[in-house]
């Protein structure tokens, strides 16, 4: 998990949600379609295309034919309104995030390596569901951008970090076991082979004479400059690589 920084609220959602104060999200998806295509690849984009939970990519690969992106409401839609504003659970902007399906659904044609068979080793909403989890777990739009919360096993487990704020400690552990991010079916072992790569690059580096401060700012400039246009498929993890 990752601070997340988002745009403005798109035009169109805010317009329909004016108008339609009381509309479900259910009601913006088959009237207002232009707005909702517009509202999803703005959550792409503000997410640099990875769950707001576990990180994985959306795009999954070039022969798949879905993506593995949902829209998720933070706060459990089914609640209606937000607790302390009363806005509209459904369509409020800071309510929305993207997520994948948790290994919910078959996302190739040839393999299913995100599938994943037994529900209980689910993960991210396909664990929370509608679930009001809004003060036990992180909000990825309330995560501090400097702070370090997680850290990463050279298997590919997630646990929280020293470094991380007091106040942050159990909200972070909370994260992890609620949303199951240590999941071994996909999650953990997908870490563990970037995490690989990542170290094998270092290596090489180091072989071909620079320090260790110069390798790592050679895969800086790799795996973390210019965010939109490479692959931010577990940021976190290349970030905590890279900066030790």
């Amino acid at each position: 998990m990752k601070h997340i920084l988002k745009s403005n609220c798109p035009d169109g959602l805010s317009e329909y949600l004016s108008q339609n104060p009381n509309a479900t999200w259910e009601n913006f998806v088959a009237v207002a379609q232009e707005a909702h295509a517009i509202v999803q690849d703005t959550i792409k984009k503000d997410q640099l295309g990875i769950c707001c939970y576990c990180e994985i990519d959306f795009d999954v690969d070039e022969t798949s034919h879905m993506k593995d992106f949902r829209v998720e409401h933070f706060y459990p839609k089914s609640k209606t309104l937000l607790p302390n504003t009363k806005e509209n659970a459904h369509l409020t902007w800071s309510n929305l995030l993207g997520c994948c399906h948790g290994g919910t659904q078959r996302l190739y044609f040839k393999h299913d390596e995100r599938f994943i068979k037994n529900k209980r080793k689910r993960h991210c909403d396909a664990d929370k569901g509608e679930h009001d989890w809004t003060t036990t777990i992180l909000n990825p739009l309330k995560i501090p951008p400097d702070a370090k919360i997680f850290t990463f096993e050279s298997d590919g487990k997630m646990i929280v970090d020293k470094q991380c704020p007091m106040e942050l400690k159990g909200l972070a552990q909370n994260s992890i076991d609620k949303l199951n991010l240590n999941e071994e079916t996909y999650l953990k072992n997908a870490r563990k082979i970037i995490r690989d790569g990542i170290a094998k690059q270092f290596g090489e580096f180091i072989q071909q004479g620079f320090s260790e401060e110069q390798a790592l700012d050679r895969l800086r400039a790799i795996h973390l400059s210019d965010e939109i246009a490479v692959n931010m498929k577990f940021y976190t993890l290349k970030k905590d690589f890279v900066s030790y």
